[in-house]
């Protein structure tokens, strides 16, 4: 079953959070609302679990109404699971106790041991079930939250920012480990993050938004190779843009050498700096057709004050409808 959302908006003391939304969430794909600060991800995803209300709109999942004018749901009764920020474990209870609760507050009673111990060992954890949140690890705190969950057997598992309260590696590796879970346990997943490379690695699916709007849906590459909003070309990856700011390039596609049979624009330009990134250099390029310096990959390093003659192939520039200079002008607030 599909998650249909249909002219949802919603907004707080008269500032609009989110502006009228259609969406359908796809059941067994993976989800992720990416965008900046403020700009109602989270709110969205709040609206879908019941946590706060539509002023506007309706919500149903498959032929099941959530929320509407005249029907809504309570959170607890929507069959979703939820993987919070800053894990919402209970300090006094057991691991154990943990992820029981989700099923008992569902008014199960039967056959809970069996499942809190199932998704105890899909999240390799057994044998910690009588040990306290403090005696774990971060990362082993995130996966006592993911089996909260997921005891549950929910329809669809909502996750707001769940690594972010993680260091890097922990971060990488808790990524790359979630990733896995859902697929494997077959979930429908919506998960909301600021970060664009857990978004792309992640997801089957990407929603970007701003400021209260979504601005593209669509799979990671497409999102990527063809961005349909400046502000999408310039908050999922690296940009490089032409004077007039409507056209725009990715910076791994700059050549210092011709291709042979490729149609190539060469510009002259000066390197401006250089930073070793481990396995390459970013170089900083200004030239007279840029709108800014460029960015652009170099496998050794350049002087600063060089001239080089740089190539691009014409398939390679993407051009925009907008300006990049336009998103500019109302960054969000807040969150």
């Amino acid at each position: 079953m599909d998650l249909n959302i249909r002219g949802v908006s919603k907004s707080f003391g008269g500032n609009m959070a989110l502006h009228p939304t259609d969406l359908i969430i796809r059941q067994g794909k993976f989800t992720t609302l990416l965008g900046p600060s403020g700009c109602g991800k989270t709110t969205l995803l709040r609206l879908i679990a019941g946590l706060e209300r539509p002023d506007t709109g309706s919500i149903s999942f498959g032929e099941e109404m959530l929320y509407s004018e005249a029907r809504e749901v309570p959170p607890h009764r929507r069959g979703f699971g939820m993987v919070f920020q800053d894990f919402a474990l209970w300090p006094h209870m057991t691991v154990f106790e943990n992820v029981a609760f989700g099923l008992r507050a569902t008014g199960r009673k039967n056959g809970i041991r069996d499942r809190v111990m199932e998704a105890l060992g899909k999240v390799k954890l057994s044998g910690m079930e009588q040990r306290y949140p403090h005696q774990l690890s971060g990362g082993q705190q995130q996966r006592v939250a993911f089996a909260r969950a997921v005891a549950t057997q929910p329809k669809l598992v909502l996750f707001d920012e769940p690594l972010s309260a993680l260091d890097a590696v922990l971060r990488d590796e808790m990524r790359l480990e979630m990733t896995y879970l859902v697929r494997e346990m077959g979930l429908t997943a919506l998960y909301v993050t600021h970060d664009q490379i857990e978004a792309m690695s992640m997801s089957d699916e990407v929603i970007v938004m701003h400021s209260g709007q979504v601005l593209q849906q669509g799979a990671p590459e497409e999102i990527y190779n063809q961005p349909k909003h400046p502000f999408v070309a310039r908050f999922i990856g690296k940009s490089n843009w032409l004077k007039g700011g409507q056209s725009m390039f990715r910076p791994e596609h700059i050549r210092f050498q011709p291709q042979p049979g490729e149609e190539v624009q060469s510009y002259a330009a000066a390197v401006t700096q250089v930073s070793y990134v481990g396995d390459r250099y970013e170089v900083r390029l200004k030239a007279d057709e840029a709108a800014e310096p460029w960015l652009v990959y170099c496998p050794e390093r350049l002087k600063e004050g060089t001239e080089v003659t740089i190539y691009l192939a014409q398939h390679c520039i993407h051009r925009l409808n907008g300006s990049y200079h336009s998103i500019q002008e109302n960054e969000p607030k807040g969150k």
